[in-house]
């Protein structure tokens, strides 16, 4: 197993990008932060009136409104929560969003065959699920879906 350090990355192909960063919350605080701490020009595009442009502000974020952001962005991170990101996306990103940049998208996935148990769950909180899994069932671990024996439960 190879083990990698900082000093291992080579970031000067994104630190010649523009990124954008849409939302500024758990996720969009942290990505938005790292990526200014590895010397990334960062834009957080918010909606107008939030209550997270003072923060992003006193973090040294640049602050635009969405469609602002997008529009000088080669690469765009929606980060905003899962309920908002379909009607930003069509009203605000993609109408501005520039030939050949990139966009990343951060979603809660829901397990195809059981929409009720949220994908991201770990492992153990899915062995103590009650009832049978479905015949052929899919589990998401460690970021790859893979197919799952059968399995009978007494």
């Amino acid at each position: 197993m190879n083990v990698y350090y900082d000093k291992d990355a080579d970031l000067s192909l994104i630190t010649r990008r523009k990124v954008a960063i849409i939302g500024y919350g758990s996720q969009g605080h942290a990505h938005a932060n790292n990526l200014k701490d590895s010397g990334v020009e960062v834009t957080v595009g918010l909606r107008p009136g939030s209550s997270s442009e003072e923060k992003a502000k006193q973090a040294g974020l640049n602050v635009a409104s969405i469609e602002d952001a997008t529009a000088g962005a080669d690469i765009v991170m929606m980060l905003a929560p899962d309920e908002h990101q379909k009607a930003i996306y069509e009203s605000q990103v993609l109408p501005n969003i520039k030939q050949g940049a990139a966009l990343g998208v951060r979603a809660r996935l829901q397990h195809p065959l059981r929409p009720d148990r949220a994908a991201r769950r770990s492992r153990r909180d899915d062995d103590r699920a009650e009832g049978p899994r479905p015949p052929g069932a899919l589990d998401l671990h460690a970021g790859r879906w893979r197919a799952q024996p059968d399995r009978d439960r007494a």
